[in-house]
């Protein structure tokens, strides 16, 4: 049974006197043995809370030993774990407790909860029961065990209910990708309340008995500590989003571990340059890998050793249809939206939604909203996202095309293009983000745009603004900048 208890306690009984997480902020480590230990601790909390199997256990928290042990804890007595942004707004939280239905909170600070009648407990409560026995739960594989919100960058907020088997099927999918190993150290920097850190760099660890360092969630002021964690740990590989490698490229971080073998990029798509770069300043490589939260975590991931320019690599947990618009599979190199299937796709629709998200063949493929392509060897190349594209003069224009242009621009340092429409005319507004003391007009934007990509391309409006609002993997905010547009124009 792909259950997560049962895939665990291998590891828990083999390696049992191994360290498994450490903790650089607090200076604490847990072996193998302790983690089980602490998780028997959960099981009990849970148990004299009233928690049953199936209910949902909201976790607010930043990345700790403790959200950690929560999150396995809840998942393997065989509840529902809801991680959740420690930025979420008293009003966001009390939305997604009344949607959710989950009546326990945990958490590793004090939160106001407007009309919240259930019960709160701090996120460390389990240490009160720390030495109870782990017993394995009666899960069954199609169970479910994580409920994560997602804001998407073209819709309203919905929940993704990923089951054991989903959770299971893709950790070690990854595992046997990247050839991991009780030999094997990562360090976490990616928040844990969304599947990229928690299945790449956590749940692979966990079930092939390697190590895992916990960092606080990363932000550009805490640079220092992945510097200081990859050469005071054996470290030798750590997941992030593009812009972070950037981050580490333009900042000249001290990455060069002598056991750093190579990173993985996901959530956005890695600039080819971006890549480059890296490679040459850390002479280690960045893998790239896709999928969405729907797929669990990894739907692509490029084998090590055959890295392939701009491609997000190959099937990995899933099977990948390239559909034309007219439903029929695309051949090579033809764009087409993505459909996956497969063991580690959400068993069903949105959680407490109706919305059809199902399509394809037999109604079983998940349609991802991104155009893709792959060549005549399988690899997947991600083009753009399909709600983010307009045509003009019968000529489809991808809007992401318009950023990439834009990022050849020294003066600026970020950058988002969205459709938006008035008086039914679809039309393109780029937000820019100036580099300090840089100046820039619109004019100067357009044209630029113009010289390089023709004139199909040349936004309508160009908005400076002083940062891009992005989601907390890195992706665009689309709806929010729409909205931004519609503001403005309201004021002219």
């Amino acid at each position: 049974m792909k259950t997560l208890s049962r895939y665990l306690s291998p590891s828990l009984r083999t390696y049992k006197d191994k360290v498994f997480l450490i903790e650089p902020s607090t200076g604490e480590t847990l072996t193998f043995a302790e983690f089980g230990s602490a998780l028997g601790g959960v099981q009990r909390l849970l148990r004299e809370h009233g928690v049953s199997s199936g209910d949902v256990v909201t976790l607010i928290a930043g990345n700790s030993i403790d959200l950690v042990v929560m999150l396995y804890g809840v998942m393997t007595y065989g509840a529902i774990a809801k991680p959740l942004n420690p930025q979420v707004t008293p009003v966001e939280l009390q939305n997604l407790l009344i949607h959710s239905g989950s009546s326990l909170v945990c958490s590793d600070h004090r939160i106001s909860i407007p009309g919240f009648i259930g019960k709160y407990l701090d996120i460390d409560a389990y240490r009160q029961s720390h030495g109870e026995e782990f017993l394995i739960s009666l899960d069954k594989e199609d169970d479910s065990a994580l409920l994560i919100y997602t804001s998407g960058t073209t819709s309203q907020p919905k929940g993704v209910l990923l089951s054991h088997r989903n959770i299971i099927h893709n950790t070690v999918t990854a595992i046997r990708f990247f050839t991991l190993d009780h030999t094997h150290a990562k360090i976490c920097i990616l928040p844990l309340f969304h599947t990229f850190g928690l299945i790449s760099d956590l749940s692979t660890m966990a079930l092939s008995g390697g190590t895992t360092v916990v960092l606080d969630t990363f932000d550009i002021t805490k640079l220092s500590f992945v510097e200081t964690a990859i050469h005071q740990y054996p470290i030798n590989s750590f997941s992030a989003v593009p812009l972070m490698f950037d981050l580490f490229v333009r900042l000249n971080c001290d990455l060069s571990g002598k056991h750093m073998k190579y990173c993985v990029s996901g959530a956005a798509p890695l600039r080819e340059s971006t890549a480059a770069k890296f490679f040459q300043r850390y002479n280690f490589p960045i893998v790239p890998a896709y999928g969405l939260t729907e797929t669990t975590c990894f739907a692509t991931i490029s084998p090590p050793e055959r890295i392939r320019a701009k491609s997000a690599g190959i099937p990995a947990a899933v099977t990948i249809r390239v559909t034309r618009s007219d439903g029929q599979e695309a051949g090579p190199h033809e764009i087409g939206e993505l459909f996956l299937a497969g063991d580690s796709v959400m068993p069903g629709r949105y959680f407490k939604s109706s919305v059809d998200c199902f399509g394809g063949p037999e109604n079983k493929w998940f349609k991802s909203s991104d155009l893709g392509y792959r060549d005549e060897e399988g690899y997947i190349y991600i083009t753009s996202r399909k709600k983010n594209m307009i045509i003009r003069g019968g000529e489809k224009i991808y809007l992401e095309d318009v950023d990439t242009c834009l990022m050849g621009m020294n003066a600026i340092a970020d950058s988002a293009t969205v459709r938006f429409e008035e008086d039914g005319t679809e039309k393109i507004a780029a937000f820019v983000v100036l580099r300090e003391s840089m100046q820039l007009a619109s004019d100067q934007v357009m044209s630029y745009i113009g010289q390089n990509l023709g004139s199909l391309r040349i936004p309508d409006v160009v908005i400076f603004s002083a940062r891009i609002p992005r989601t907390s993997t890195n992706k665009v905010k689309i709806r929010e900048l729409q909205e931004l547009v519609h503001q403005a124009a309201a004021h002219v």
